[in-house]
């Protein structure tokens, strides 16, 4: 089900340039899962809704222009389809130890990250998986994300995680079990990390404006 009255209300294929983001990998499917999964699984916002943008793929590679086109139409769209957080589960291999909205490579994403925060949109990225205590991953560096690295189901910080002292958050990444391309999969990473923080401010977003 895809479209309005649906789960996933619509989304974008960056990657094919169709109107179809299609989850021809399962990373996206399990990461999507525990943030808003209303099934035999649940995810931790499981009434919000989906918008699924295809910057990556059937490979797990991500392009550049494609990632900063998807900020682009959360921005654009953002009215239209109520959104209030960007969830990224994914980064450079390069790792940075302060912030990095100045580096050439990665100016325009900081330009559409502050555009999303100017519209009140909450970003999470992952702070990556080398194990380093001294830098994170891309777009997680980015200072208007919230970077988010993993702990264990023992509330340990988890060996493979990268943190720093401009990692926001740590949210459980180990041994998570959810949606998957053909059923369930239990996976670990700060990527599934980042969707516990997205779910988690969904739901503080929609408490919020009841209030």
């Amino acid at each position: 089900c895809f479209g309005i009255g649906c789960k996933i209300l619509s989304g974008y294929d960056y990657v094919n340039n169709d109107a179809d983001p299609l989850d021809d990998h399962g990373h996206g499917t399990h990461v999507a899962g525990i943030a808003a999964a209303n099934g035999l699984l649940r995810g931790i916002a499981p009434d919000a809704s989906i918008v699924a943008l295809k910057a990556c793929n059937a490979s797990g590679s991500c392009f550049t222009s494609a990632i900063e086109d998807s900020l682009k139409w959360c921005v654009d769209n953002s009215a239209q389809f109520n959104i209030s957080v960007i969830s990224m589960s994914f980064g450079t291999t390069s790792l940075f130890s302060s912030y990095c909205d100045s580096d050439p490579a990665f100016e325009d994403w900081a330009k559409q990250v502050n555009a999303a925060a100017e519209k009140n949109i909450s970003v999470v990225a992952a702070a990556g998986n080398d194990a380093s205590i001294s830098g994170i991953a891309s777009p997680a560096c980015i200072k208007n994300i919230t970077s988010v690295g993993a702990t264990t189901k023992a509330d340990a910080i988890a060996s493979f995680t990268n943190r720093n002292n401009i990692t926001d958050l740590l949210a459980p990444g180990s041994g998570i079990n959810s949606t998957y391309s053909s059923g369930y999969a239990t996976l670990s990473g700060t990527s599934m990390s980042v969707p516990h923080v997205s779910g988690a401010f969904a739901l503080l977003r929609s408490y919020m404006k009841l209030q």
